[in-house]
């Protein structure tokens, strides 16, 4: 009964993540559009990267509470990117209040947005090579 619970969380959290995985793109697209939709998009995603950070205690317990095998190399890999991912989550969330704060003083936010893309973009691969060491598990 607990692996089902803690796998029916595992996959609850796996959505909120894969909702992070266009932001990369959404920036550079909103910051081609209006100058008022980046500052929405990021608004937007503080509060999803918020979740996210909720999300990441959640699914490393249920992963821990679902695992039969603790000394296998995927197990091992799957740390490690969960710390990446945990690492790079907080660095992305960082840059999101920056900007934010500086924009709403009118301040120069071009050093912090490249970061913002830069995090952002590590957090994607982060999160796609997590959804690949599921799909290998069972290749």
């Amino acid at each position: 009964m607990i692996y089902l619970i803690s796998y029916a969380f595992h996959m609850l959290v796996s959505v909120l993540f894969f909702v992070l995985i266009p932001f990369p793109f959404l920036i550079k697209g909103s910051l081609l559009d209006e100058p008022g939709r980046f500052t929405l998009l990021l608004k937007i995603y503080k509060r999803i990267i918020w979740l996210a950070h909720g999300g990441v205690v959640i699914a490393i317990v249920s992963g821990f509470l679902m695992t039969t095998q603790w000394l296998t190399v995927w197990f091992f890999i799957v740390v490690l990117i969960w710390l990446a991912l945990s690492a790079l989550l907080g660095m992305t969330a960082k840059a999101v209040r920056i900007i934010l704060e500086n924009l709403e003083k009118d301040k120069k936010v071009e050093d912090e947005i490249n970061k913002l893309r830069l995090y952002s973009f590590l957090l994607m691969i982060a999160i796609l090579s997590m959804f690949m060491m599921k799909i290998v598990l069972y290749i």
